[in-house]
């Protein structure tokens, strides 16, 4: 049996892309191979699978409360079954669970064993990088929802990622899938423009979410409104939304 290395377990509201304000029950595992610049992701979570074991999860009590309990890492998968099941608010709808991060799927094998077993119950929602493509296949059936990042080399100040994300959108083509950028202001229009192309090549109907950054990386407004024109040149749907939850102040 696996077990998972997973920072935090809360329910919120979604707060990005065109879920957003939907109730979701987030599972934020341990672990990212990305340094973007303007990354909000305390640095304890982003350290690779196996090197935070000492630090214990930090998970929700129940959906009316805010206090959260620590649990040791590694977690188990009955045990995050467990975990999530307590949050769920009655009614009728199926309830949401949305991995993030770090990179789920770096946790690929820890997926695959636990997913089959919620996946009935809970509609699997996944914040991903956009760039583990071969992860991304053997989950395939597994996951209903794919919330994708392009990342932006002018954003992220890291190498462009271009060849892995066009083979991750086929990969990723099953479930509902989204794409999303951020934008900061140092975002270039030729960034923007080769991330339209990228995606309007495999389906121009998929809603692409333009996300500009806060604080002193944010954007100029001009800036996103001119992004989002270039591409609608290319792409049916382009939102630009802003993280919701922070604007709430939520977690």
């Amino acid at each position: 049996m696996t077990a998972g290395m997973i920072d935090e377990i809360f329910a919120s509201v979604q707060g990005e892309g065109p879920w957003a304000g939907q109730r979701h029950i987030f599972v934020r595992f341990m672990g990212c191979d990305l340094r973007c610049s303007y990354c909000d992701t305390p640095e304890p979570v982003k350290v690779h699978a196996g090197e935070g074991q000492q630090q214990p999860c930090r998970a929700q009590v129940s959906a009316a409360s805010f206090d959260r309990e620590p649990v040791p890492n590694p977690i188990a998968p009955a045990v995050l079954t467990s975990l999530c099941s307590r949050l769920v608010l009655p009614g009728p709808s199926r309830p949401v669970v949305s991995l993030t991060g770090g990179e789920p799927l770096l946790h690929e094998v820890f997926l695959k064993e636990w997913l089959p077993s919620v996946h009935a119950r809970f509609i699997i929602y996944l914040e991903t990088s956009g760039i583990h493509h071969e992860n991304m296949r053997h989950l395939a059936g597994l996951v209903d929802v794919v919330s994708m990042d392009i990342k932006l080399p002018s954003s992220t100040r890291e190498r462009p990622r271009w060849e892995e994300h066009g083979t991750f959108l086929s990969a990723a083509g099953g479930p509902m899938l989204f794409v999303k950028a951020v934008v900061t202001r140092t975002t270039s229009d030729d960034d923007v423009d080769t991330a339209a192309q990228l995606i309007a090549q495999h389906d121009r109907r998929l809603t692409f979410v333009i996300q500009p950054a806060g604080g002193t990386f944010a954007p100029d407004p001009k800036d996103v409104l001119r992004f989002q024109h270039h591409a609608l040149a290319l792409l049916d749907d382009v939102r630009v939304l802003p993280q919701v939850h922070k604007v709430l102040g939520l977690p």
